[in-house]
C-alpha cells in the first residue's frame, strides 16, 4: 500500500495492459471496533497499529484483468 489510503478502490488495471495483475487480499478480525489510526497513515502504518488487536486473519488471492485477450474463454 503506498500513498495516501482513503478507502479501498478495488482492482482497476488498464483495459489494454498486456499483463493479468495479481491480487492478494487480507481481512483482518481485530477485537475493536475501529483501527487505533488518525490522520494520515500508511500501510505498515496501519498494521503496526492493529497488530495487537489481531484476532484472525484470511486471505484470498486472485487475477484481474479487463484485456479480453488475456480474460480467457467465457469472459
Amino acid at each position: 500500500m503506498a500513498g495516501d489510503y482513503f478507502g479501498y478502490d478495488g482492482p482497476f488495471p488498464p483495459w489494454n495492459d498486456s499483463l493479468v495483475h495479481h491480487y492478494v487480499f487480507t481481512l483482518y478480525a481485530l477485537s475493536v471496533d475501529r483501527a487505533p489510526v488518525e490522520g494520515r497513515f500508511n500501510g505498515g502504518e496501519l498494521l503496526r497499529a492493529i497488530h495487537p488487536h489481531v484476532l484472525g486473519e484470511a486471505m484470498h488471492s486472485g487475477t484481474y484483468t479487463l484485456n479480453r485477450r488475456l480474460a480467457g474463454p467465457g469472459t
